[in-house]
């Protein structure tokens, strides 16, 4: 399996857009230079026939019909959200680029947008790393969560990555640490500070961010981990909002207290993204548990602020818990908020009080670990 990173450019995605060979010569001249080239190539008609190929090929590899049909149903509302007066006044103040080609893989381009903040730079980063069950979601899907950062000050990555089963661990991590690696070479062209990058990403993306994390902190066998270690680009934080942080080993969900469709979903994700090993992962596969990897490590630690974010009616919470006490045991920085009554992914709820108040506590979070260099205004989902 072969990944090249954005230096080698592919030219062309199935269903997406070409890239101009002016726009990719962009990427290494000038900022004024990389700002014109990177403009958004493509027009609403091609973003349609890519989400429709996007669906045939998800009917095509038999991926379950709840997933193809949560997978419309979040773009269609990704296009509502567009539609939100507090959105447009996200986006009226936030220029986005698009569509920025960031690896290579099997001659298809992997690609990320960027929403670059009003006001002078640099602007520290985000990397945002979507959620979906390694299945389903996209960049689009979560570009109202991107741009709740955009609007406090940060310039946010909004990454698109492999999704499974067409394709399988480590795809999806590759693919998150390719776009790292990216965004530590070319932000500063976009008005971002290298030297100021953070993390983030909920469910499966908290999982992936978790993973990045280790694999720039910590050394580790995988070729794609030890490049981005030996590379010395670590984050500054990380924000993992009700993460999926241990794929293996779905069984742990047939408990009291969770539904048999959660623990379906569970089993169905594990399986998709780690294929007949679901159960037992090999060696190889650790990086698909990141949670399992920091329970066993020793102190002291060497990683930086974590913030973690879940619902106590969330199944999935367990993780984060177990994170919060490996992190206490480890003595690494760690602020973790939990929200009574509260069920996966309920942060994106913006008119809920609990999701006002995760966001405030991410603000809170960010003001220290990644502060800004003028305080972000009170713009707070609602």
């Amino acid at each position: 399996m072969q990944l090249r990173l954005g230096g080698a450019r592919c030219g062309t995605i199935e269903g997406g857009h070409g890239i101009h060979p002016a726009r990719a010569a962009s990427l290494e001249g000038t900022d004024d230079e990389a700002q014109e080239g990177a403009k958004q190539p493509g027009t609403s008609h091609s973003h349609e026939q890519q989400t429709m190929r996007r669906w045939l090929n998800m009917i095509a590899a038999r991926q379950l019909v709840r997933r193809v049909a949560l997978d419309a149903g979040l773009h269609a509302a990704a296009g509502l959200a567009d539609l939100m007066p507090q959105m447009k006044r996200r986006m009226a103040g936030t220029r986005l680029i698009e569509d920025l080609e960031y690896a290579c893989h099997g001659g298809h381009a992997l690609r990320l947008d960027i929403l670059q903040p009003a006001g002078p730079g640099p602007h520290p980063v985000l990397v945002y790393l979507h959620g979906g069950a390694f299945a389903i979601g996209s960049k689009r899907t979560h570009r109202a969560l991107a741009a709740v950062y955009a609007s406090w000050g940060y310039l946010v990555c909004n990454v698109d990555y492999r999704l499974a089963p067409q394709h399988r661990f480590p795809a999806a991590l590759e693919d998150a640490c390719a776009a790292w690696s990216w965004a530590a070479d070319h932000v500063a062209a976009y008005g971002g500070d290298s030297q100021r990058m953070a993390l983030a990403g909920e469910s499966a993306g908290a999982n992936l961010a978790l993973s990045v994390l280790l694999a720039c902190c910590t050394p580790r066998p995988e070729p794609f981990a030890a490049r981005l270690f030996k590379r010395g680009v670590r984050p500054v934080a990380a924000l993992l909002y009700c993460g999926f942080l241990q794929t293996s080993a779905p069984a742990r969900y047939r408990r009291n207290g969770v539904s048999a469709l959660a623990a379906r979903v569970a089993r169905d994700a594990a399986r998709s993204y780690l294929g007949a090993s679901f159960d037992q992962p090999g060696p190889g596969q650790a990086l698909a548990d990141p949670l399992c990897v920091v329970e066993a490590m020793q102190p002291p630690a060497t990683l930086p602020p974590l913030f973690i974010a879940a619902g106590l009616a969330d199944p999935v919470t367990a993780d984060s818990q177990r994170l919060e006490v490996a992190l206490d045991r480890l003595r690494s920085p760690c602020s973790a908020h939990y929200y009574a009554g509260e069920v996966h992914a309920f942060h994106v709820m913006f008119w809920r009080a609990n999701a006002i108040r995760c966001w405030r506590d991410s603000l809170g979070f960010l003001q220290e670990a990644l502060p800004l260099s003028l305080q972000p205004g009170p713009d707070l989902p609602s």
